[in-house]
This record gives structure tokens, sequence and C-alpha cells, in this order.
């Protein structure tokens, strides 16, 4: 089988690193950019993030994501959440969109953070925005993926801290070699009644060394000090 041409972008070769490039209207900290440098590295397949509350982590990933889709390296973002109150999602009433939509509150916050319009960028149910060329997100719990084939585009899995081992083997297992896999979460803020049973620090411990994986901190909380005081606390 012939080999797709990959479509010239209008805004040219995506960027290899962030350093001093804008982002948005963020001045990030190191930790940041360097996250989102493991991001943009073609050499990494997956990126796992274990960060604290209030590091902008679904934002960065969610930013950098629309970058390398704008510039023509994947073919859109996939975001997933986990959806750890599963069995009562099942029972909300509603197309699967609607029972999902109290868990993407935090991506559309971070796509109007980066100028993105949800209204036009994000696939829905009647394939409207597919149709006219515009949808380019998908947004999904962890709990309707069981079949289904990522390929080509940037995944994010937020909030991984509540995936279990389980959880996290049937998303990862649904992506190719082609996509830009993003794992982010924060090991402390397991909403599990069972925390032992979170699959997050295993499969970030799974992956470390990895030829094509990084592994980032972010630990600078920019919401403020009741924030970053109220993180502290160990459980």
């Amino acid at each position: 089988m012939a080999k797709k041409t990959q479509k010239v972008s209008e805004y040219g070769e995506a960027p290899k690193k962030i350093n001093d490039r804008p982002f948005y209207e963020f001045t990030l900290d190191e930790d940041q950019k360097k996250f989102v440098n493991a991001i943009l590295n073609p050499d990494n397949t997956i990126v796992f993030c274990n960060a604290r509350a209030g590091t902008g982590k679904t934002t960065l990933a969610i930013g950098t994501a629309d970058i390398l889709v704008k510039h023509n390296e994947y073919e859109g973002i996939v975001y997933i959440c986990s959806a750890y109150g599963e069995k009562a999602q099942g029972y909300l009433p509603g197309s699967i969109t609607e029972k999902s939509e109290v868990y993407f509150e935090p991506a559309y916050q971070a796509m109007i953070e980066c100028n993105m319009n949800p209204n036009t960028c994000v696939n829905t149910d009647s394939m409207v925005n597919q149709k006219y060329g515009e949808g380019y997100v998908t947004l999904l719990t962890h709990t309707f993926l069981r079949g289904t084939n990522l390929k080509k585009k940037v995944i994010i899995l937020d909030e991984s801290q509540n995936y279990t081992v389980s959880d996290l083997k049937k998303t990862l297992t649904r992506c190719s070699d082609d996509c830009k896999i993003i794992v982010i979460g924060h090991d402390k803020q397991c909403d599990l009644e069972n925390k032992q049973a979170s699959g997050f620090v295993k499969y970030l411990d799974h992956f470390r060394g990895h030829e094509h994986c990084e592994v980032c901190e972010l630990t600078i909380n920019h919401r403020g000090w009741v924030s970053q005081f109220a993180d502290e606390l160990e459980e």
C-alpha cells in the first residue's frame, strides 16, 4: 500500500521545542516547558506527567496537542477522562455524550484558555462539525472504549490516577504507534475507593526508561497559596 503524503500545513513545520516561543498567552515555568517539549519531541510516542494541582497539566496537554494537529502531525485530538463512577454513568439519561458531559469541564476550560472554540472544534453526535471539516476534538470517557481503534491522533488521558490498572490497559491498548499519547494525573489525589487499585504510577513506572517514553513532573501550583497549601496535606 502506498504511503499517504502528509498535507503541508499553513502553519509550516511543527516546532520541536517551545523554549522561548510564545505558548498562547502563558509564561511557562521550566517544568512546564519540559513537559511541552516532551510532547513536541517526535521521538516520544508516550509522555507521562505526574502533576500537582494547579500546575496547568490539562491546558498544557490540550494546547500542545492543538499545535501538533494544526501543523498536520496528527489528524485530531482524543481527550479521554476517567469515569470512576462508571456504574452510575451508565444509568444517567441521554446519549453517550450527554452521559459523559460532566467529566469534560476541564477540557472545555483548557480549550478556551488556548483560544480554541469548543463550539466548532469539538465533534458532536450529529457529526455536523466533521461534515464541514471543523470538528477535530473528540471527548470520551474510558467507559465506552472497548473495541475502539485510535489511529493518527493525539490521545490525552486525563485524571489518570482514577484509572485502575485494568482501565489503563484497556485504554492504552486501543492506541496505535502512529498516535501521540499523553498520560496526566496526580498520584496524591486518587478518588478511587481502593487507592491501591490505581494504575497510574504502576504504568508510569512500567513505561519509564523506554526509548520512546518520557516522564515529567509539574510541581508549581499557579492557582495560588490556598490551593498549594491544601494540596500539601497528606491523607
